[in-house]
């Protein structure tokens, strides 16, 4: 194995978007609503939405998103993954209390994460290079041999009940990490928030796992 240290795949974001039954979101309720969670999850900001419903959102990077028929729940995850779950999961069972759903749908749950490879432009050529396994000659067919053009992979899977979209690229604002984005959704309903956790689990498992694995391999020649 080679490629970049493990130890530096660093998740940055999470976010959960469920659908249910329609509910009518009642101004009194969600000012209430606001008022708690704002203190315990340091949400500062409220905007009423003309469809019904609200954005509540902090400086934290919390946001909870409450429509008729949808819920979503996303933060930075600056302690890491588990932190974060726990603040998105947290925000989601406090929003759904109130009203007695007996099935969520999974429209996506979003895991975006950074790889650091510690130096300049190492991003761009282990994708390239290693992932990818693009030759030069074929990677100048893109643009040209001065061309500094910059790959990027896309896999779609099953994961479990549900679907993985899979993006990874280098960043163009810093060269020197890769940028990593999954996303799940599963048609089945799912009965509470802890067995959205439980999807938003097993994708953090096969970020570090699997695709960790796949993005460190050496390209066979």
């Amino acid at each position: 194995m080679n490629g970049p240290n493990p130890d530096l795949l660093r998740a940055e974001f999470l976010g959960v978007t469920v659908r249910h039954e329609e509910v009518r979101h009642d101004r009194e309720a969600t000012a209430l609503l606001f008022a708690g969670a704002g203190e315990r999850y340091e949400l500062t900001r409220m905007e009423w939405s003309p469809e019904g419903g609200a954005t509540m959102s902090g400086s934290n990077g919390a946001e909870l998103v409450l429509r008729p028929a949808q819920t979503a729940s996303a933060t930075v995850t600056g302690l890491g993954f588990h932190e974060g779950l726990e603040r998105v999961t947290g925000l989601l069972d406090e929003a759904l209390a109130g009203h007695a759903h007996e099935r969520l749908w999974i429209d996506d749950i979003t895991l975006v994460a950074i790889w650091d490879c510690e130096e300049e432009d190492a991003a761009r050529r282990h994708l390239s290079d290693e992932v990818l396994g693009l030759d030069r000659e074929r990677a100048d067919l893109l643009g040209g041999e001065d061309d500094d053009a910059a790959h990027g992979l896309r896999v779609w899977r099953r994961l479990g009940e549900g679907s993985l979209d899979i993006a990874v690229e280098p960043m163009h604002a810093d060269t020197s990490k890769i940028y990593v984005r999954l996303v799940y959704s599963e048609d089945d309903a799912v009965p509470d928030t802890a067995a959205v956790a439980e999807r938003a689990e097993a994708v953090n498992a096969y970020l570090h796992g699997p695709l960790a694995a796949f993005v460190r391999a050496r390209a066979r020649r």
